[in-house]
């Protein structure tokens, strides 16, 4: 027989814990069979993760099959507090919706929120990210995510231990980690296991790609267009020369590349990738010569754009890149008005605004999850 007869209470939770079948009989609960099922088949090998490069870590990815997503997670933490509350959400559409938490460790009043607002929609339609923000209550226009996205079960099994909570939707080859936190720009999961000496390195580079991503382009647009005089003498005369032939303004030089480099990288991601990263290569090189050569921008700025774009993709995750990529055009309008003083209010608004961002009652500059608001 596939199992085992008369196992000891420590046999039977660590079977449970390893996904197999525990009977009981109602005459005799001594007596009990520990019983291996038959696998089933699943609806799509697990692969290696797509849209997140792994470094130092497991290669196993998610896939559209919920089980195979919660058999992954409970291979990660192989404990009895992980706990996964499964809802079939919507009527004409229906889909399992599956929400995994450590009880132990969890932010009781987020999950308390979640439980009662998924409750009070199970007949909602839950398919994609606008849908699942509408349902839990959060505003569709905030330019910050509500909540991260992965597709690795490591980064996942992490995130549940600091508190977090895990939404897996059926056909969705990743998880919803709720909710978001500043941290989450910077802190890759991963990063511990190399040295801490090492991993600080690494976030301390994140932190300054960030601001170099954010900041970048307003300063070259205040330095250029409204306050020259804050550079040396030499590099001024340097940057203007740089501009020599340039019939536009520093600001629409500025969108124009930007708006261009945007292009580039949604081809990237709209190609195939055989051919990708070959177009997109070969085309911005060709590009960025080609509009230098025709005085239509400076080479500094070339530069500025070339490094801006670096340093947006040392951030973590897609949702936060896209969050840094939109914000930098507000710094750009106020630069472009105001000079540096511009850069630095639009910093200040910056600040205050996630300040005053509260995701599923967790503030956005929160750095512990497992505290309450109050305590942020």
């Amino acid at each position: 027989m596939n199992g085992q007869f008369n196992a000891t209470y420590d046999k039977q939770m660590n079977s449970l814990l390893e996904g197999n079948l525990v009977i009981y009989l109602l005459d005799n609960p001594i007596r009990n069979f520990v019983i291996k099922p038959v696998p089933t088949m699943i609806k799509r090998a697990i692969d290696v993760p797509q849209n997140e490069n792994v470094v130092e870590s497991s290669y196993g990815a998610f896939n559209e099959d919920l089980d195979t997503n919660m058999a992954l997670i409970r291979n990660e933490l192989r404990s009895p507090t992980l706990t996964m509350n499964t809802l079939l959400m919507g009527t004409k559409q229906p889909k399992l919706t599956t929400l995994a938490y450590l009880s132990d460790s969890v932010n009781h009043r987020l999950l308390s929120s979640l439980m009662k607002k998924l409750e009070a929609n199970k007949a909602k339609e839950f398919n994609h990210l606008q849908e699942i923000i509408k349902v839990l209550g959060e505003g569709n226009f905030s330019l910050i995510s509500p909540c991260l996205t992965s597709e690795r079960p490591a980064e996942a099994a992490d995130h549940l231990k600091n508190g977090r909570v895990i939404l897996f939707i059926e056909g969705l080859p990743f998880a919803f980690i709720l909710p978001v936190i500043i941290t989450d720009l910077w802190c890759v999961k991963s990063d511990r296991n190399f040295p801490k000496a090492t991993m600080i390195t690494l976030r301390m580079l994140r932190i300054i790609g960030l601001f170099i991503a954010l900041v970048l382009p307003a300063i070259y647009v205040s330095l250029v267009s409204v306050n020259p005089e804050v550079l040396r003498i030499q590099l001024a005369l340097s940057v203007a020369q740089s501009r020599e032939g340039v019939p536009y303004p520093a600001f629409l030089e500025v969108i124009f590349m930007l708006i261009i480099l945007e292009m580039l990288i949604e081809a990237s991601v709209r190609l195939p990738k055989s051919i990708g990263p070959s177009i997109t290569t070969v085309g911005g090189i060709i590009l960025g010569q080609a509009v230098v050569s025709a005085k239509l921008v400076s080479n500094l700025f070339i530069i500025v754009l070339a490094a801006s774009a670096l340093a947006n993709f040392t951030l973590n995750g897609v949702q936060n890149g896209l969050f840094i990529r939109l914000s930098k055009y507000v710094l750009i309008v106020f630069s472009a008005i105001f000079g540096v003083l511009g850069t630095i209010g639009g910093l200040i608004w910056l600040s205050i605004y996630m300040a005053s961002i509260s995701t599923f009652g967790v503030a956005y500059i929160n750095v512990n999850v497992k505290e309450g608001p109050q305590d942020g």
